[in-house]
């Protein structure tokens, strides 16, 4: 048998988990917290905590226990709001929570009830320790805590409890990293490894942005993408529960990844975007212009109230144009959350009173108010946009500058250079997409 040594990062990624909620049994709408850290069995890699608005209030039981009432989750956005940003966040890592079956259940009702899915390998800390932790009276996380001297910063917080069980783990993986691997339930945990690919394949993929190609057996590029976390990103491709058909394709046809690190998201955006225009992968259909876009129009209704409408084709009067439906649905759901706008009044009516909106002279003003200094701030963007010859992002890990030029706001070409370097311009006839990033980040809402 192979054995691992626990000193060494697990070339899986775990993600480990706890949540508050309101009591009750899983209905997707009782969460109040959620803290998830992302881990290699050694140390942690990231971190994604947040309050969540329930969707009644927090019983005085609750708030005794977990210090959570209902003033302190009042400008929190519900769980629909941060519910694809918390999927790509766990991505294809192992879920591991202590009693994992309570956490899981709760999310997995959470995602189900905003039309995604969650179905990921997981561990319990819990069994693990009644399995290999002889001396503790119960196996509780503050008991465990109090035998290994785990200093819980926060007991009853979903960010203490994900931060403590994340010590535990550690120790736990310390001793029995092959034993871990066989409590997945995957063997060695390959099963989903890609057959042409050796063994080590991803072993240097790092956990920051960039750029990454499957390439096929000729050496030709089959898909592009680009995330904030290759190291996870990559992985998730070959183990994705919601799309097995697609995970299966993938692993068929890649026989060889490579991947840049830009140094920011924004950049990994553009270069992704750029390089797909420019060699037409089979596999990137969603990055495919489909039939003729779609528009965001704005007006104002017989009631006074100012609204928003995605619609088909390109409007000439248009505040933005995309290329697809759900481009133009993510656009407006980062608009009405900035700003915070009625969903219902600005073309996102699956969102309606979201945010207990309510349908009165007060809430069109304070709706009409809020727009009215998004409409101010965009166009503050757009000039300043447009009056931007070159923009400067953070330095990758290697060194390298990345630089974007522009002409009329519009971006033209990119390079990655050294300190003192003039390297040559990569011209580019750029895109909506590349466009809609850049004047998010003008507008403040996307750091380079």
């Amino acid at each position: 048998m192979f054995y691992l040594d626990p000193m060494t990062p697990s070339t899986l990624q775990f993600v480990i988990v706890d949540i508050e909620t309101t009591g009750g049994p899983p209905n997707g709408a009782n969460i109040t917290e959620i803290a998830a850290i992302l881990h290699d069995g050694t140390r942690e890699i990231d971190r994604w905590v947040h309050l969540i608005h329930p969707e009644a209030s927090i019983p005085m039981g609750i708030t005794r226990l977990t210090g959570i009432d209902d003033n302190m989750v009042a400008d929190s956005p519900p769980f629909s709001e941060r519910a694809q940003d918390l999927l790509d966040f766990l991505g294809d890592a192992v879920f591991v929570a202590h009693n994992v079956g309570f956490d899981l259940r709760y999310l997995q009702a959470a995602f189900k009830a905003n039309g995604l899915q969650y179905n990921p390998r997981r561990l319990c800390t819990v069994r693990m320790s009644r399995k290999w932790i002889d001396g503790p009276q119960r196996y509780s996380l503050g008991a465990l805590c109090a035998f290994f001297g785990i200093d819980n910063e926060a007991h009853h917080r979903a960010w203490g409890d994900a931060a403590a069980t994340a010590v535990l783990f550690s120790k736990l993986w310390a001793k029995h990293a092959t034993e871990i691997q066989e409590e997945i339930g995957r063997g060695d945990g390959t099963s989903w490894w890609p057959p042409h690919l050796p063994p080590d394949a991803l072993a240097d993929l790092p956990s920051t942005p960039g750029v990454y190609r499957f390439l096929d057996e000729t050496g030709r590029i089959a898909y592009i993408g680009m995330s904030k976390n290759l190291s996870s990103r990559v992985r998730q491709h070959f183990n994705n529960a919601s799309n097995p058909t697609r995970a299966q394709e993938l692993r068929r046809k890649v026989h060889k990844i490579t991947w840049e690190e830009t140094g920011s998201e924004l950049m990994a955006l553009i270069l992704e975007d750029v390089l797909i225009r420019r060699h037409h992968p089979p596999l990137n259909a969603a990055q495919k212009v489909v039939g003729k876009g779609w528009s965001v129009e704005h007006f104002t209704c017989r009631a006074g109230t100012a609204r928003l409408s995605l619609v088909k084709g390109r409007k000439p009067t248009a505040v933005r144009h995309f290329r697809s439906k759900s481009e133009g649905e993510a656009w407006l759901r980062e608009v009405v959350e900035s700003f915070g706008l009625n969903p219902a009044w600005s073309g996102l009516p699956g969102m309606a009173w979201s945010g207990s909106w309510v349908d009165n002279a007060a809430s069109r003003a304070l709706h009409n108010a809020r727009y009215a200094t998004w409409r101010a701030a965009l166009s503050d963007a757009r000039a300043k946009q447009a009056d931007s010859t070159s923009v400067h992002f953070p330095a990758t890990p290697a060194g390298q500058l990345p630089e974007i030029l522009m002409e009329l706001g519009r971006f033209r070409a990119y390079r990655f250079t050294t300190k003192g370097g003039n390297d040559e311009w990569q011209y580019d006839a750029g895109s909506g997409r590349i466009d809609a990033a850049l004047e998010r980040y003008f507008l403040g809402e996307e750091v380079a």
